[in-house]
This record gives C-alpha cells, sequence and structure tokens, in this order.
C-alpha cells in the first residue's frame, strides 16, 4: 500500500512540474525523460528498492508516447528527431545493460516492455537498424535464462511481438542467426561450429514454463518460427538448435505417463487440441485415471501435427524423422510388438488413436512407413520382411479376439487416411498386374524398358507430389469385362439374394431393403473419391507389366481380410461388425482394379483366386446347410434381432419365446443377421458407385 502511495505521488509530483514548465519541443521533452532515467542509475547505485517505487515506468511510458506522437506527424518512411536521438545515442543499447543487471528489482520487465511497445506501437520498420535489431538480438538471448523467473509473462510478450514482425518480413529472421566467425579448414578434426538462432533457443526454454500461458505462447511462437520459408532458417532450426529432439522428447515423456489400465474403448471418447484442453486431477479421477496424461500427450501429438503441417518443407521433414525415429522405432514398436496380450492391445489402440489425430502429410507418411514399411512391388507369398506390418496383419485373425479387434480399427483407421502408399502397400499392389483375371485376350502387355527398381523409385517420387504411379505410361487401361456389359441391378441383385429369402430376418423389422445404406454408402463413395482425386488413378482397370506375377497372390492384407470374412459364423458379433467395417472401406476405393477384383461377381477368375463375392457364396452355402438342420432357424433370427435392436435384451427373453437348446448358436444366429446386412450394404456401395460413373459420363 505504501509503495503504490509513493509512486502515486511521485507521478502526481511530476505532472504538477510539467504545468509550471515552459512548453518544449518533442525532443526536448524526450531528452528530459532519458536524462531522467540515467540519473535516477547515477544516484542510486546502492539503493535496492523495487522498480515500482520510482518514476521509470513513467519516463520509459513518456518516451513510446513521444515517439508515436512524432511519428503521426512527419511523412511516411521519415524519422524524427527524437528517434534519430534514440538510434545515434544507442539508447536501447543502453537499455539492455540496464535491463541485464535487473537493478533495481523489475528492471528487466520494464525494459522488456519498452522494446515491445517500441516495435508493436512505431509503424516504421525499426529492426533494419543496427544499432535497433543488435540491441533486440542481445535481449532476446537474455529471454529464459532465469527458470521460473519473474519476467517470463513480460519475455514471452517481447519474442511473440519480435516474431510477429518477422512473419511480415522473414529476410529480417536473419539478424537473429549467429553465424561462427571462423570455420575450422577441411582436413581439421575439430567440430563444425554451430550458428546460434536465439530467437528458437529463447522460445524453447520458456516453452517448458511451469506457466501454460507462457509455455503455449512459446509455442505459437516456435511454430512461427518453423513456418519461415527462409531456408538459412529452417536449416538452422534443425542443425543448430535442439528444436528437434526437445518437440521429440516431449511427445516421449508424455508417452511414458500414459496409462497402462485404461480400456481401449475409452480413448475413443477423448477429445485433445493443442493449446485448450485443460483438466484438473479431481476431474481426472472422476472420469477414468490417468485421462489427465492421456489428454496431455494427444495435445502435444496434435501441436506437433499443426506444426508439421505449416512448417517449411525441410523443417516439417525433420520433425517427422525424428519423432519416427526417436518415438516411434525406440518407444512405440516394443510396446507394440509386446509378447503381453494387454499391453499389446492397449499399444495397438494407442497407435491408432494417434492415426485418428495425424494429419499433416509429412508426420503421416513416418507413421505409414513405421507400420507398413515401404515396399510397392508386389508381395511374394510369405516374405513380408516389414515386422510391424506382419505381425498386426496377423493379430488380426489372433485368438485374443481383443488383440484382433485392436488391430482390426487401426487398419479401418489407416484406411480412413488421406495417404495413397497406404492403399497402394496393402492392397493395389498385387492388382494393378490383373493377373486374378483369365482371359488373355484383353490383357495388354506393355513394353516397359523400366526396371522394377526404377518404377519404385519413380513411385516414391511421385507420392511426395501427389501423382499416382498408376497414371504412368507402365500401365495401359483395359475395357472392363462386367461393368459395362452387366446392368447394374444385376450385380445389385446377385450381392442381394445372397441369404435365402425365408432367412433375412429384416422383413420383421421394416428394414428389408438397402435403401436405409444408401446414405451411408453415398458419403463414404465421396468422401473417398474426393481424397483419392489428386492422385489421378485410371478409369477403367490396368494392367501393368512391372507389376505382373507369374502366380497370383493378392497379398497378406485382402487374404487376411476373404480369410476372415470366410470364418463370419465363427465369429464373434463385435469382431464381424468390425471386419465388415473394413471390408466397405476397401470395397468403397475407387480405382478400377480394385473395385472389378473385390466386387464383380461375373468377373472370370483365376483358379487360385478368390473374390469378396466368392467368399460371401460359400457363407450364404454354409447359412443354407445350417438351415436344413434346423427349421426353425428363420424364427431364431428374427428374435435374435429384436434382441439386438433392444426390442428383447436379454436372453432370458430369447429362453421365453425358444426352446433353451436350440439357444446354443446365439453368435451364430448374430453373425447370419450381420451377413444379411452385410449383403445389403454391398448392394448400396454397387449401386452408388455405378450412379457415380454414370453421372460423370
Amino acid at each position: 500500500m505504501k509503495k503504490r502511495m509513493f509512486s502515486k505521488f511521485s507521478n502526481y509530483l511530476h505532472q504538477a512540474v510539467e504545468a509550471l514548465t515552459p512548453q518544449l519541443t518533442l525532443q526536448e521533452e524526450f531528452m528530459y525523460h532519458w536524462k531522467s532515467v540515467t540519473e535516477f542509475f547515477m544516484d542510486s547505485k546502492g539503493d535496492r528498492i523495487n522498480v515500482e517505487q520510482t518514476s521509470l515506468s513513467s519516463h520509459l511510458d513518456q518516451m513510446i508516447v513521444l515517439l508515436q506522437e512524432e511519428e503521426s506527424s512527419i511523412e511516411r518512411g521519415g524519422t524524427g528527431p527524437c528517434m534519430e536521438y534514440l538510434l545515434q545515442h544507442k539508447l536501447l543499447e543502453t537499455l539492455y545493460s540496464l535491463g541485464r543487471t535487473d537493478h533495481p528489482p523489475g528492471m528487466k520487465q520494464l525494459v522488456l516492455s519498452f522494446f515491445t511497445k517500441l516495435l508493436s506501437r512505431l509503424k516504421q520498420p525499426l529492426l533494419p537498424n543496427i544499432s535497433v535489431h543488435r540491441a533486440v538480438h542481445r535481449l532476446i538471448k537474455s529471454c529464459g535464462e532465469v527458470k521460473a523467473g519473474p519476467s517470463e509473462t513480460e519475455e514471452i510478450q517481447f519474442l511473440c511481438t519480435v516474431c510477429a514482425i518477422v512473419k511480415t518480413d522473414p529476410y529480417l529472421v536473419n539478424f537473429f542467426i549467429e553465424v561462427p566467425k571462423e570455420k575450422p579448414s577441411p582436413d581439421s578434426t575439430n567440430p563444425v561450429p554451430k550458428s546460434d538462432f536465439s530467437l528458437v533457443q529463447s522460445l524453447l526454454a520458456l516453452s517448458n514454463s511451469a506457466d501454460s500461458r507462457v509455455a503455449v505462447k512459446s509455442c505459437e511462437g516456435l511454430m512461427l518460427c518453423a513456418s519461415l520459408p527462409e531456408q538459412n532458417a529452417a536449416v538452422s532450426m534443425v542443425n543448430d538448435t535442439e528444436f528437434c529432439t526437445q518437440v521429440s522428447q516431449r511427445l516421449i515423456e508424455s508417452y511414458l505417463k500414459l496409462p497402462s489400465n485404461v480400456h481401449p474403448s475409452e480413448l475413443d471418447m477423448v477429445e485433445a487440441k493443442w493449446g485448450l484442453d485443460v483438466i484438473t486431477e479431481s476431474e481426472d479421477q472422476q472420469s477414468f485415471l490417468g485421462k489427465r496424461h492421456l489428454i496431455s500427450f494427444l495435445s502435444w501429438l496434435d501441436y506437433c501435427d499443426q506444426l508439421i503441417g505449416v512448417a517449411n518443407p525441410y523443417v516439417a521433414k525433420s520433425l517427422s524423422k525424428s519423432i519416427r525415429e526417436t518415438f516411434l522405432d525406440v518407444i512405440m514398436e516394443p510396446s507394440l510388438l509386446q509378447t503381453s496380450e494387454t499391453g499389446a492391445v492397449l499399444a495397438t489402440a494407442y497407435l491408432t488413436r494417434c492415426l485418428r489425430t495425424v494429419c499433416s502429410h509429412p508426420l503421416l507418411a513416418e507413421f505409414c512407413k513405421f507400420i507398413l514399411g515401404d515396399d510397392m512391388l508386389p508381395e511374394v507369398e510369405g516374405t513380408d520382411k516389414w515386422r510391424v506390418r506382419r505381425r498386426l496383419i496377423d493379430r488380426c485373425d489372433h485368438l485374443s479376439e481383443e488383440l484382433s479387434l485392436a488391430s482390426l480399427k487401426l487398419f479401418d483407421m489407416l484406411l480412413q487416411k488421406d495417404n495413397e502408399f497406404i492403399i497402394y502397400n496393402l492392397v493395389l499392389r498385387n492388382l494393378i498386374g490383373r493377373d486374378y483375371y483369365t482371359e488373355d485376350t484383353v490383357m495388354v502387355k506393355v513394353d516397359d524398358s523400366r526396371t522394377k527398381a526404377e518404377s519404385e523409385s519413380q513411385f516414391l517420387d511421385s507420392t511426395s507430389e501427389k501423382s499416382s504411379p498408376l497414371s504412368s505410361t507402365s500401365s495401359s487401361p483395359v475395357p472392363s469385362t462386367s461393368r459395362n456389359r452387366i446392368e447394374v441391378h444385376k450385380i445389385v441383385n446377385s450381392y442381394f439374394s445372397l441369404l435365402p429369402e425365408d432367412l433375412k430376418s429384416c422383413y420383421q423389422t421394416a428394414e428389408s431393403g438397402y435403401d436405409m445404406y444408401l446414405k451411408d454408402a453415398h458419403k463414404q463413395y465421396s468422401d473417398m473419391c474426393e481424397m483419392c482425386h489428386p492422385w489421378s488413378w485410371p478409369k477403367e482397370p490396368v494392367t501393368s507389366e512391372v507389376y505382373h506375377m507369374t502366380t497370383f497372390y493378392e497379398g497378406s492384407f485382402l487374404r487376411m481380410i476373404l480369410d476372415k470374412l470366410s470364418r463370419l459364423l465363427d465369429q464373434s458379433y463385435t469382431i464381424n461388425l468390425q471386419l465388415t467395417s473394413v471390408i466397405a472401406k476397401l470395397a468403397s476405393i475407387p480405382h478400377p482394379n480394385l473395385q472389378e477384383f473385390f466386387m464383380d461377381p461375373y468377373l472370370c477368375l483365376k483358379d487360385n483366386a478368390k473374390s469378396l463375392f466368392n467368399v460371401l457364396q460359400k457363407v450364404a452355402n454354409e447359412i443354407k446347410t445350417q438351415l436344413g438342420s434346423d427349421p426353425e432357424l428363420g424364427k431364431k433370427l428374427v428374435i435374435a434381432r429384436k434382441s439386438l435392436l433392444g426390442v428383447m435384451p436379454t436372453i432370458t427373453s430369447l429362453r421365453q419365446n425358444v426352446h433353451e437348446n436350440r439357444l446354443e448358436g446365439q453368435s451364430r444366429l448374430e453373425a447370419i443377421i450381420v451377413f444379411e446386412e452385410f449383403c445389403k450394404e454391398m448392394a448400396a456401395i454397387v449401386f452408388v458407385q455405378h450412379h457415380a460413373v454414370m453421372s460423370r459420363s
């Protein structure tokens, strides 16, 4: 209270003196305030009073006001006497020195505020002046030196002001990168000295602040620095600072704190965006223990993804690679491949949740390479060398239902990501040779002098440029052998009539047609077409000699999917729902080779090839065989459907309607219902695809 009274009294006294003083010019008044500042330090060298008890703040504020007033009265681009005085007498250098000592206590905060106001309130470009940017640079280097220091708020405001100015004129960032003067000779064993990117270094230091507001603002400043188009800044940020290391390490630290006893389903309910989500410890315990750590991890991953999305390509690629090498390869892979089923389920769920967050192309590409490897050429049966990919595909058919479900969800998420390599690696590379087809007269053999290695190299280059390998000269379109010849209603009916009419329980619930699936099928197919459009896929099935196989193999992923579908009646309701969800996404991919092989019931396939329709026929025959041994199967299916819909939610209700010894195949009843609905969904997808093609025509 006494301090505030003293400060007010000083201000009143100062104003009274000014009222009695003759009118001064702007320069005279400016010099008066500056001399008042310097005289204070000459008169009170040993005095340790707080800066709030002095009139230093008002003098410095008045200097800013006078500079603004002067700027408004001169022509644009001109420099007035006050500014000339500030520049010629190196006032900023002196202020930096006064603030550096923080004498009296709080002086550094005053100096930081003065620099911030000077740079933000004046319209004329000051940073190009050597006496300005040299002092600014020195002040930048002093930020973040003291952990949890009292001037953190002023420091981050100052740094963000500099960042905002640099954003408008990116070349200015070079003023804050110190290049070493001496470089060792080529034969010297000494390492090449690093440049000093002070702006990034100080922001990194403040990003670890305990004050969340300071930490968030510093991360925003780092994002701005990373997005600068100046290549010198990008190279220095990556090579001369700990930026990539610290960002990746923070991701690792937050991952290692994740709860180990959370249920995978709870991960889907957590939404986190960087800089927005805050959860207290009490809220953490009310939901599930560890939710706070989960939000912290997902928020930081979201920050990394957003930063990479806007960053200079060199920074984006380097940070993505750092996350891959330090987090995915070192931390995530052992966690994912562990022998403990419980641990593997949770690690797979965490990876799936990470994929849901990641959208930036460079980071998504690294996640894809981590999961799928980098192979582009057709798979040869039994030779999948990429351990993570092989293990995850195998786990989709694991004895542990939880592990199988988690693995299927991972691939379901992969198929939703905007990355051509995912679809190519999992499905297309074994289909664009069109070796599943029998009529050799339709196949167009293209003389291609390029080797397979050259083709692989070109694909890697083309994916980075968002163009497709399938539009290259190594592939030639082949007229469709069935879709142009068979009317679409016949294909739709072929799916719709797979199950006998007396086993279609949907008639009892007014959901007999496939109309209910048309809206979802249209949206899913439209979204997939929009995603795939930049990849310039062909309109008709293609045959590529480069991807020709002597013996057709659909690839480990498609084989697993089809084999698992063939065992539909022996799997749980949950697994079957997830499996059909993956298949529906595959069926919506608008590549003609995949649509032809996967979905065309009238396609002439080689003896060792099987399509989706072939497998569904096999399952339908098994259901018909079961009907022959259980004449009341249709009645059971109606009751089971009502139970699934909640009309008869308990097993007790089923026992009241059907004799107990006829309820042993409850999971098979549910599987038949899934089969019935899936056939309707496939019919809807076929109809939507045909309608889309006709509309384009």
